[in-house]
């Protein structure tokens, strides 16, 4: 058991479709005194499913890539963004230098380790700054704020448009798929409209923006 800002935890649940990994993750969590679970079944039948089994003082540590096996139908970026809107911490961990993580679930998921042998230190880290922001607290580079995002560029054949977001960069043309957003922005899609969406513009990255609570004007 550990108590990481204030939430006291006793399991963490493993999600991996990699049996070795997920063996590997057990040892760092038994290093952080926390009881390991491997899923080993997957997610095969249904996310809420999955989610209505975590109990509480339960988190996740989950891998990016899961279509492997048929062990589930969506990547970690979704199911962490599920459990996150469920109240459940996690963390996403990955060793891909750029997981192409969802920018629709990118808002909810506030703890990523980008290697692939996490320390106890990495996943105490990440659990605390997910834990805080389930608190309502942002660190400057995860705020929210109302921002105008403009279309600049359509890229039909990768399903994907280019878009400008002057409050984070006036130049630099962010890359969001069209199943990033809500069909009726989707909808509206052409180069030179505006809308306004949250977005983290405090972020450093490009690939750490995400957009959120889109509306059409």
């Amino acid at each position: 058991m550990i108590i990481i800002e204030d939430l006291r935890i006793e399991r963490a649940l493993i999600v991996d479709d990699e049996p070795d990994a997920r063996d590997a993750y057990e040892y760092a969590v038994e290093d952080m005194d926390v009881l390991p679970y491997k899923v080993a079944d997957g997610l095969r039948d249904s996310m809420d499913a999955f989610v209505s089994t975590i109990q509480a003082g339960d988190v996740v540590l989950c891998d990016f890539h899961l279509k492997k096996r048929n062990y589930a139908s969506c990547n970690g970026d979704e199911v962490l963004a599920k459990c996150f809107r469920a109240k459940v911490p996690g963390v996403l961990c990955t060793s891909i230098a750029e997981p192409w993580i969802r920018r629709d679930c990118l808002r909810y998921i506030p703890g990523i380790v980008r290697t692939g042998n996490p320390q106890p230190a990495d996943l105490i880290g990440a659990l605390a700054r997910c834990l805080r922001e389930l608190e309502g607290e942002f660190e400057p580079d995860r705020r929210p704020w109302r921002s105008l995002v403009r279309v600049d560029d359509i890229d039909q054949e990768r399903h994907c448009f280019y878009a400008v977001v002057p409050a984070w960069d006036v130049r630099t043309k962010v890359r969001i798929y069209n199943d990033n957003v809500p069909a009726n922005i989707q909808a509206l899609i052409e180069p030179d409209r505006r809308f306004h969406a949250l977005v983290n513009t405090g972020a450093d990255s490009a690939r750490d923006l995400f957009f959120d609570s889109w509306e059409e004007e």
